[in-house]
């Protein structure tokens, strides 16, 4: 652009003083002045101009330009150049504010729609935590229901039982021996009673984090020999046996009452679904790298694969089909996995092995 310029304003003094003797050229010097003005830096600009100030003076003192014509020719370009410049600047400076302003304004549009994007993220996250947390509360509203209904028909028909009991002791005079019969009817009725409400007390009480748990070191082997002692007589009762496998050594840190009634409930189990000149299996062995895998089976028959996916569920029994009043309340495997839990531990069902039943208990 410089060189164009000079080529310029060398041009019109050619054609003012060779070419064209007499004519003047100083408009087209005036426009040359004005583009480099325009385009160009400041000490090219300064060139230009100062280039077109030499050419109109030579063009002056050759006689071409009348020295008035010339005088006002050289105030025209002075002119013309510090306009040109300023006002060069000032839309430069209007360009580039407004490009500035034109980048704000991007740069709010993005933050904007940032904002929008993550506040529909977060809508769209709290509206599926809202979704999720409604489902929860439905399938423990109908829990809830389930496990009002099912402890209401628990009760009901050991009441409907000593109610009967005690209206026909009552209708008429009767013998001792009948009123023990009834007597005793009703003890054993209140027993149920007695242990369903205690499970559900116990239960409740763990749901709300109010079980304290009493640890102390057992000996496994020791437990577990006395778990068979207590359980020895309802076994020959029924014609079954108890198989030990005890560890050499080793203890256990957990609370006596409460880790006790656990293996109570699964032996209580194991003695109800085995049937006669079965046997039953107490083990223990130590889970690497810390803890303790104790078990109890059961051989005979095997609980059914539809329900072995529910059967730690209160008021879940292995066998829907056997009735109450031989099958329990369906409180014990509820129980047994809450105490675990108690101890940090699980109660696991294993997978059928053959004809036995295995109920495992890992503990830390």
């Amino acid at each position: 652009m410089v060189v164009l310029c000079i080529a310029g304003l060398v041009l019109v003094l050619i054609g003012e003083t060779v070419a064209l003797p007499g004519v003047t050229l100083g408009s087209y010097a005036l426009l040359v002045v004005l583009a480099g003005t325009w385009t160009l830096p400041t000490a090219w600009a300064m060139a230009v101009v100062g280039t077109a100030l030499v050419v109109l003076i030579a063009a002056v003192a050759y006689g071409s330009v009348a020295p008035v014509t010339g005088g006002f020719q050289l105030t025209a370009t002075v002119l013309l150049a510090v306009v040109s410049r300023l006002a060069g600047r000032a839309l430069r400076r209007s360009e580039l504010r407004r490009s500035e302003l034109h980048g704000q304004l991007l740069d709010s549009e993005r933050r904007r729609a940032d904002q929008a994007a993550a506040q529909l993220a977060e809508k769209e996250h709290l509206s599926a935590e809202l979704r999720e947390q409604a489902g929860e509360l439905r399938r423990l509203n109908s829990r809830l229901i389930d496990f009002t209904a099912d402890a209401a028909h628990e009760l009901r028909a050991p009441l409907a039982i000593m109610r009967t009991v005690a209206d026909r002791a009552l209708d008429r005079p009767r013998e001792a021996a009948e009123y023990r019969d009834s007597l005793s009817t009703l003890q054993h009725e209140v027993v149920r009673m007695s242990e369903l409400a205690d499970a559900l007390l116990l239960l409740s009480r763990a749901d709300h984090g109010e079980v304290v748990v009493h640890r102390t070191e057992l000996d496994v082997a020791d437990f577990l020999a006395e778990v068979a002692d207590r359980w020895q007589a309802v076994a020959e009762s029924r014609d079954l046996t108890i198989d030990l496998e005890l560890p050499d050594d080793g203890v256990i840190d957990a609370d006596p009452l409460l880790i006790a009634r656990l293996f109570d409930n699964l032996l209580d189990n194991a003695c109800r679904y085995t049937p006669a000149g079965g046997s039953l299996g107490l083990a223990g062995k130590p889970l690497i790298p810390t803890g303790w895998v104790l078990s109890v089976s059961n051989t005979g028959e095997m609980i059914a694969p539809d329900v072995r996916g529910e059967i730690f569920e209160r008021f879940r029994r292995g066998d829907p089909a056997r009735q109450r009043e031989t099958g329990g309340a369906g409180l014990g495997l509820a129980l047994c996995q809450t105490i675990a839990r108690l101890h940090g531990g699980i109660v696991r069902l294993d997978e059928p092995d053959g004809l036995t039943t295995r109920f495992t208990v890992e503990l830390p």
